[in-house]
């Protein structure tokens, strides 16, 4: 049995302790049969959404997992510009690096990988790991900043942050490659001067910087912090004049940002094809006989007996209610 708690264990143990102690405390008190009886059922729900919290599970068939000495870094530029509506076509920008990223944990089967975006200041959204599937959502969820707030972008703004990212694998594990894919438009809106990747220059094995956008633009639709399937918002981003504004690539910077960290430039306008930096013939993929079968989820069992009790719950109230209206509605004839 395997347990992945959705909270740190410590936290989840305090707040269902309390929980745990006002039921069994109002399941004393009461003297009422039918009342006991609720107290108990809740007490028992208590009991059952902790079990759920718990998230167990049964580790999976043990078997050969492939694995290979090479670190992934994403850069993704998230500011406003990144949802211009040029790619393959009228699709956002963004959507063209959703796919790409995608494509490329694929193309690395057994490395480590490691999520960084930008707007007005970098986050590392996913630290270095070996869960391909964890990086991909998280990729997937990403969301361009929110209008209001933008005040011009850096296209070097995850500068410090990716070379302190890579120093630190670096000093982990040094014989493995470190890759690192750039994905923006280069277009420098921020009235600092353009900084340079040259820190991060040392610890780069191999990677691309991947462009995106059109000479001709595209516009961008107002980003309220509800970033959903259909893309819509709040109209679009007007400039000065009142019209709608166009982001356009600028890929000299795009080259220049390539040409510190020691990698390609590639100019991508539609998904497919994302091109993979060879890693070389050290990295071959290994395998070894650790589990590959992934965990089965037991949680649905303990939900679908917390359902039962809810549902329980809520016949239970609804009569009561109706219990209450026909003493209200005979209080009220014998006045």
């Amino acid at each position: 049995m395997r347990f992945s708690p959705v909270l740190p264990l410590p936290a989840l143990i305090a707040v269902f302790a309390v929980l745990a102690a006002f039921a069994i405390w109002q399941l004393i008190a009461r003297e009422n049969r039918a009342r006991r009886l609720s107290w108990a059922v809740r007490a028992g729900m208590v009991v059952l959404l902790l079990l759920v919290a718990l998230r167990p599970g049964i580790p999976g068939a043990g078997g050969e997992k492939a694995t290979t000495d090479v670190d992934v870094f994403f850069v993704v530029d998230t500011t406003t510009s990144i949802i211009a509506e040029d790619f393959d076509g009228s699709q956002p920008r963004l959507d063209g690096v959703k796919s790409d990223i995608v494509d490329l944990v694929d193309a690395y089967p057994g490395a480590k990988f490691a999520l960084l975006s930008f707007d007005s200041s970098a986050v590392l959204r996913v630290p270095l790991t070996s869960d391909a599937t964890a990086v991909s959502n998280a990729a997937d969820v990403l969301a361009p900043e929110i209008t209001l707030y933008s005040n011009g972008s850096s296209i070097t703004q995850a500068k410090d942050l990716l070379a302190s990212t890579l120093q630190r694998a670096e000093a982990a594990e040094p014989d493995r490659s470190r890759l690192v894919y750039y994905f923006g438009d280069g277009e420098q809106t921020s009235s600092a001067p353009v900084e340079s990747f040259d820190d991060s220059a040392r610890f780069v094995s191999g990677g691309y910087v991947f462009g995106y956008g059109t000479d001709a633009g595209g516009q961008m639709r107002v980003q309220t912090g509800y970033y959903d399937d259909d893309k819509t918002d709040d109209g679009y981003v007007t400039d000065d004049t009142g019209a709608p504004a166009r982001s356009v690539i600028d890929e000299k910077n795009l080259r220049t940002i390539a040409d510190q960290l020691g990698v390609e430039y590639v100019h991508r306008t539609a998904p497919g094809d994302a091109p993979a930096s060879d890693v070389g013939p050290s990295q071959a993929l290994s395998t070894s006989n650790e589990s590959t079968g992934g965990t089965t989820e037991l949680y649905w069992i303990p939900a679908a007996a917390l359902m039962l009790l809810l549902a329980f719950e809520a016949i239970v109230i609804v009569r009561r209610l109706r219990e209450l209206r026909a003493a209200a509605i005979r209080h009220g004839g014998e006045e």
